[in-house]
């Protein structure tokens, strides 16, 4: 009894010892249309006695686009942006003070609380923030592992909405996605986070201040918006269209050749003049002679009289020759 007391105390005192989660990131579960998924909430503003206070939280809309989650916070998204990737529950953005939410700088120590796929524990993943992303609001934090002489294996599945606080326990960002890039004196694994100041100052309308990056930070290399991928070739130049050459001219209709029709002649007739076809485009004198001159060449028919042959006399078979005459 004495050794299974000692232990709980025990396994008590590493737990309180041990990195939680902050109270500002609630888990979601959501279900439905034969999937399944996970996120992470943030509120807005901590709890005051017993959980009372002001309520609000901040996500990535990816998440809170599922609806309405199985578990987690049941506030309704008043306002989201799918482009940038955030989204406000509970709370209209507009009664918010961007200037409540510290700003992102390189350099600064941060921790991501959030809950990651199946995990109802949480998890803790410290990091630096690296460099502003060239699309705006997005930023990139480098990732370290807890434990040291381990890399950062990366945000995992189902942490996205994951809260990013600084060394104060601010509510800084929430995670859009995970990168990897090797780059040089880093873990070569990196987040990209939303920021929520910048997020409340676009829902507000407001154009987004330039953030002054902290000078006594050590240089670092500029982070490439996706380094794994082979840059996209520029589009080839359009050519010039080819002037089209003017069609050639149609020849004019050559006519077509006279018919030259030649009655026979017969030996009761005279002689028959030679007609011609008219000539579509040409003269029909040009292409035949005078019908006169033609008769005249004609040779006069020769009359030779005609004398049949003698029958033979034959005798018919079958027949008395007494019979013929």
């Amino acid at each position: 009894m004495i050794r299974k007391t000692a232990a709980l105390t025990l396994l008590f005192l590493l737990g309180a010892c041990s990195e939680s989660v902050s109270p500002r990131a609630e888990r979601v579960y959501y279900r439905g249309g034969g999937s399944a998924s996970w996120g992470t909430v943030c509120a807005l503003n901590p709890r005051g006695f017993l959980g009372l206070g002001k309520r609000g939280y901040v996500s990535v809309a990816h998440v809170t686009e599922n609806g309405t989650p199985l578990i987690g916070p049941k506030d309704a998204v008043t306002v989201s942006d799918t482009l940038a990737d955030w989204s406000f529950l509970g709370i209209d953005p507009m009664q918010l003070d961007a200037q409540d939410y510290p700003a992102m700088r390189a350099g600064m120590a941060v921790e991501i609380h959030g809950f990651p796929a199946r995990d109802r524990d949480g998890e803790v993943v410290p990091g630096i923030a690296y460099l502003d992303d060239p699309m705006p609001p997005f930023w990139w934090i480098e990732l370290h592992d807890s434990d040291e002489g381990v890399a950062a294996e990366g945000v995992i599945g189902g942490f996205s909405g994951s809260c990013v606080l600084d060394a104060n326990g601010a509510l800084v960002a929430v995670v859009h996605a995970n990168g990897f890039s090797h780059i040089g004196g880093t873990t070569n694994t990196f987040a990209k986070v939303v920021p929520v100041r910048e997020a409340i100052l676009q829902a507000q309308g407001r154009a987004i201040a330039p953030v002054a990056q902290d000078t006594s930070a050590t240089p670092i290399a500029p982070l490439p918006a996706y380094p794994d991928r082979a840059p996209v070739p520029a589009p080839a130049p359009i050519p010039a269209p080819v002037p089209v050459p003017a069609p050639a001219p149609i020849p004019d209709p050559v006519a077509p050749p006279a018919y030259v029709e030649v009655a026979p002649p017969y030996l009761d007739d005279g002689p028959v003049p030679v007609t011609t076809a008219p000539a579509r485009t040409q003269d029909r004198a040009a292409l035949l002679p005078d019908a006169t001159e033609a008769s005249a060449r004609v040779a006069p028919p020769v009359h030779r009289p005609i004398i049949p042959a003698p029958r033979r006399a034959y005798r018919p078979r079958g027949i008395d020759c007494g019979q013929c005459i």
